[in-house]
């Protein structure tokens, strides 16, 4: 029997099918032609600080004329995900239908890690994207000119977010008591993104909120009389921006979170060349820098320090340094924990963290030699008279030998304990002032005062990578006590150093 010529092409239109379909078993679909076939998805919020990325992916949308495409082979999608719930959720969900990759922060992911992995999803942070630097802020009314002004006082943030950090941090640093500080964390009226807090507060609905830029700048030109009353400004060193992937992720694609990684790097450095591209793909590509106006969203860049890999390899230790990741998600976590907010902290070496790819890039960068080691920072001069106008007060109860002013081992740990890095910034200086109890003479007492303080100063300097110029030491000896020195339990708290922190 012949086949007739129609039969024919149909049989070579078969056969073309099947080969195809057989093929497309064999080889894998690599759809837009990069390392993952597809656009990589990266969840952000209205932020200044994700210039690195939006430079490196020219913008949000997938495309090819970008560092990310030219230089890894990889296109990059993000989106907007204000709300922290829907992000959390497009997390979890994972691939073209949810997100690759999401923002967060060192203080944020301690405490959401451990609700994810009480659900069975690992995730880990694989990078820093930049240090927030008046980026978040609480931002007051009239009435409010100290965080020792807040008990009473109505103030809404997003739960659990940087903003619930930075209020977290101020209140620990301040004189304020445990009972006033729980108190105030008990009335926090919460919130899922930082532009519904400023809603409240421009509203007049609450009489302070913490948010981050740009809510912190239409804060302020929105209600009359609002004033910024501590911002990251006076915390260089405490929020940190990170992105994190979802484990399964980081084990199938390997070599997408290196390029991710490494593409976002490249784009650091070009926005720290050309900030003129960043505002124009931040106008681009937000709607609220589009309404702020090219002069506005310009003048918030300097709110935020991107992270280019000297900043990774103090935050990660790729340099066999102490990480700074490791000490403020375990500081994070410690005050999660102590509000209740979640059971228990999770180790952040082998759970929290994969700085492997950031590893690579460090020694392809510095295969020949090591970056030079930061310098001391130091601090210009402030008046005495300053110190009485602190933003906050830290009294700490540093013991010493009885009239001594030697730092035994143990008063060292409460220093170290309690002064995490986060609270020395480059903007502020510190008012170190010894106090002593009422027994015996009352200028041996002040001269006693002052040299103690002078020790706490010489060990922070020391400590710390300070100079003395960050720094002055005063002693009240018995004259400012804040308790009775009838009783030994009295005497014992009036034997303080108050650290005061002084904005510029």
């Amino acid at each position: 029997m012949r086949l007739t010529t129609t039969s024919k092409i149909l049989l070579v239109l078969l056969a073309i099918g099947v080969g195809y379909f057989v093929w497309k078993k064999v080889v894998p679909d690599k759809g837009d032609g990069s390392l993952l076939g597809r656009p990589l998805r990266v969840g952000v919020v209205t932020w200044p600080g994700y210039a690195g990325g939006i430079v490196a992916n020219n913008g949000f949308k997938p495309n090819k004329d970008c560092i990310y495409w030219k230089d890894h082979k990889q296109t990059v999608e993000f989106m907007l995900m204000e709300d922290v719930d829907l992000r959390s959720k497009a997390f979890v969900k994972g691939g073209a239908d949810g997100v690759d990759i999401v923002w967060s922060t060192v203080d944020f992911w301690a405490n959401e890690l451990p609700g994810f992995l009480h659900d069975g999803l690992r995730a880990k942070a694989v990078m820093q994207v930049d240090w927030s630097q008046g980026g978040d802020a609480i931002v007051a009314d009239a009435s409010i000119h100290r965080i020792e002004d807040l008990p009473g006082k109505k103030i809404s943030l997003a739960l659990f977010t940087p903003s619930h950090w930075l209020l977290e941090t101020s209140l620990e640093n301040s004189s304020l008591s445990e009972v006033q500080q729980a108190e105030i964390v008990k009335n926090l009226v919460g919130k899922n993104a930082s532009p519904d807090a400023r809603v409240d507060f421009v509203a007049g609905k609450v009489d302070a909120a913490v948010v981050w830029e740009p809510d912190v700048t239409e804060a302020l030109q929105k209600r009359p009389g609002a004033h910024i009353l501590v911002s990251s400004r006076n915390a260089a060193n405490l929020i940190a921006d990170l992105m994190v992937a979802r484990e399964d992720f980081i084990k199938e694609h390997p070599d997408v979170i290196k390029a991710f990684v490494a593409g976002w790097l490249d784009g650091t450095v070009e926005a720290n060349r050309n900030p003129d591209l960043v505002v124009k793909l931040l106008m681009e590509n937000e709607p609220v820098y589009a309404g702020l106006g090219p002069e506005v969203t310009r003048q918030g860049l300097p709110t935020v320090k991107w992270a280019d890999l000297i900043e990774n390899t103090k935050m990660f230790g790729l340099d066999k340094r102490p990480p700074l990741f490791d000490s403020i998600f375990d500081k994070a976590g410690q005050a999660w924990v102590r509000r209740g907010y979640i059971k228990q902290t999770v180790n952040p070496i082998s759970l929290a963290k994969d700085d492997s790819f950031l590893r690579e890039v460090y020694r392809e960068v510095y295969k020949d030699s090591p970056p030079t080691p930061p310098q001391p920072i130091t601090c210009g001069p402030i008046p005495q008279r300053a110190c009485e106008k602190a933003v906050m007060t830290r009294p700490i109860n540093v013991h010493f030998a009885l009239g001594k002013s030697d730092l035994d081992k143990q008063a060292q740990q409460v220093l170290d304990g309690l002064l995490t890095v986060q609270t020395f910034t480059n903007d502020s200086n510190f008012c170190v002032v010894g106090n002593t109890d009422n027994i015996g003479p009352r200028d041996v007492n002040v001269k006693l005062s002052g040299e103690r303080a002078k020790a706490v100063v010489e060990y922070l300097e020391q400590h710390y990578n300070r100079t003395a110029s960050c720094f002055t030491a005063s002693g009240n000896g018995p004259d400012k006590p804040i308790a009775s020195n009838n009783t030994e339990a009295g005497r014992a708290m009036n034997r303080r150093t108050d650290i005061k922190i002084v904005t510029k």
